[in-house]
């Protein structure tokens, strides 16, 4: 027995991995703003599915009393999921100082492109007419 429930704890790592990860899709997708009806079942539906899973999960760590084992799953997953947000909010940091970097850019170009050689124009015009 005690083979062949570590290798279910083994083979259970790769599940728990997917399903850390889908809980972080998951809670994403439950923060949008704008869901559809449709959309807002399938996160019910969804969120009920990884309960049920993690329940069968932990029940598996429970039957082979590693449940040090569990906790620290639990641990690290949680960490990983702040680790992932703050990655996902970096990137959006960077994505949003780009494009006020664009603006800039192209802000500076007009004014080159137009303001300039209109102010050179004029300044000519009012010198040859003098």
């Amino acid at each position: 027995m005690a083979a062949g429930a570590c290798k279910n704890i083994e083979d259970l790592g790769g599940y728990i991995s997917k399903l850390g990860t889908s809980e972080f899709d998951l809670q994403r997708a439950k923060n949008s703003k704008n869901l559809s009806e449709a959309e807002s079942m399938k996160i019910v539906m969804a969120e009920e599915q990884l309960r049920q899973s993690r329940a069968a999960i932990r029940q598996v760590f429970e039957a082979t009393h590693r449940m040090d084992l569990w906790n620290e799953i639990q641990a690290k997953t949680a960490e990983a999921r702040k680790n992932r947000q703050a990655f996902l909010k970096e990137e959006e940091a960077k994505k949003k100082k780009f494009r006020t970097q664009v603006r800039q850019v192209a802000l500076i170009a007009l004014v080159c492109v137009f303001l300039v050689p209109a102010v050179v124009g004029g300044l000519l015009a009012w010198l040859t007419n003098r």
